[in-house]
């Protein structure tokens, strides 16, 4: 059987559905962040071993429980992420060692989290349409996927001049701030 064999058959929308209510709230967050001067830098959700030390995370945080890839892209991070950090300092490092000093970022994303050990996956035949079994069991071997919001601030928040003094960057000063324009 080759690709030409393969049906060509377009996905059947229902009309009038729109966006879901989770996606609707995951742009009504990226504008709010946006407006409040933050910058939106996705990464990519792998990380390493390493990456969890440098958090200095306990042996017992729920971040330290990984789903392990059975074909990372990269020997030094075969993790599905648990937590949006790494994605978001590694983003404000390569900033800094080029001259960027004042920075308000944000990443939303999903985070993964082990599920206890079960049986292996169901290795549906690629011959047919998996049966809603199959779908049923390679549904419950995935991991959970809570979907995060990150905030990483370095640097000044007002730089200083003229006006006045630098105000460096800080959750609670851009909180207090928010809190006083409403």
């Amino acid at each position: 059987m080759g690709y030409d064999k393969i049906p060509s058959t377009l996905p059947s929308v229902t009309p009038g559905t729109g966006w879901s209510v989770q996606r609707k709230l995951g742009r009504r967050v990226g504008i709010a962040m946006a407006g409040a001067g933050f910058v939106e830098t996705p990464a990519y959700p792998f990380i390493g071993a390493q990456d969890l030390d440098l958090l200095d995370l306990p042996a017992d945080d729920i971040r330290r429980q990984t789903v392990r890839l059975a074909n990372p892209l990269s020997d030094e991070q075969p993790l599905l992420r648990s937590t949006l950090l790494p994605g978001l300092i590694s983003t404000a490092l390569r900033n800094l060692s080029r001259g960027s000093q004042d920075l308000a970022l944000f990443e939303q994303g999903l985070v993964f989290r082990a599920t206890p050990a079960s049986a292996a996956p169901v290795r549906p035949s690629v011959a047919k349409k998996p049966s809603a079994q199959e779908l049923a069991a390679l549904e419950s071997a995935l991991p959970h996927q809570p979907r995060h919001v990150a905030v990483l601030l370095t640097g000044d928040e007002v730089s200083g001049g003229w006006w006045g003094d630098s105000r460096p960057a800080s959750w609670a000063n851009w909180w207090r701030r928010r809190s006083v324009s409403r």
